[in-house]
């Protein structure tokens, strides 16, 4: 079949300028809607009606973390990490405007005397000590828990073969 037939048969498509026609009204749809929800003129430039949405988003955010209507980004972001600090800082004993070195230096303190009270771990142990101490307390729970276990778990490794030598 030559190209000419080909075209012939083929069911009727729209032109290109049909095809222009459609996104031209979907361009104008989308624009309309846009601009409606960002507080646009739908004349507005796209750049414009970017603007619009990014300053009212921005505005409705602000109000929301409690930063000035006109903050920017920066003061937003700002605005949120004192308040999750503030937050944070009032959980762990430390003062409200404690920075995140003290924050972090209260939490390291409150989880070792935890952990380690539960260890039986001293004031001045430093984590490696307390983790030893874990260990030990975990270790003594599990003998309690499964008498006879660590005597059969010993004759079970001195029957093994060494890993060097032939299984027979």
């Amino acid at each position: 079949m030559s190209e000419g037939e080909k075209r012939d048969a083929a069911p009727e498509s729209a032109s290109s300028r049909e095809w222009a026609d459609i996104g031209r009204r979907i361009e104008s749809q989308v624009r309309r809607e846009f601009a409606r929800v960002a507080g646009a003129d739908e004349q507005e430039s796209w750049e414009e009606i970017a603007r619009k949405a990014e300053s009212g988003l921005r505005s409705r955010i602000a109000s929301g973390v409690g930063a000035s209507e006109g903050a920017s980004w920066e003061d937003i972001g700002r605005s949120v990490e004192k308040q999750v600090r503030t937050e944070i800082a009032s959980e762990v004993g430390a003062e409200e405007g404690a920075e995140w070195s003290e924050i972090g230096r209260r939490i390291d303190l409150q989880i070792r005397s935890a952990v380690g009270k539960w260890a039986g771990a001293e004031p001045e142990d430093d984590w490696s000590a307390i983790g030893n101490k874990v260990a030990a307390r975990i270790q003594n729970i599990l003998d309690e828990a499964l008498p006879g276990q660590e005597e059969e778990s010993e004759d079970k490794e001195a029957e093994a073969p060494s890993p060097d030598e032939p299984a027979t």
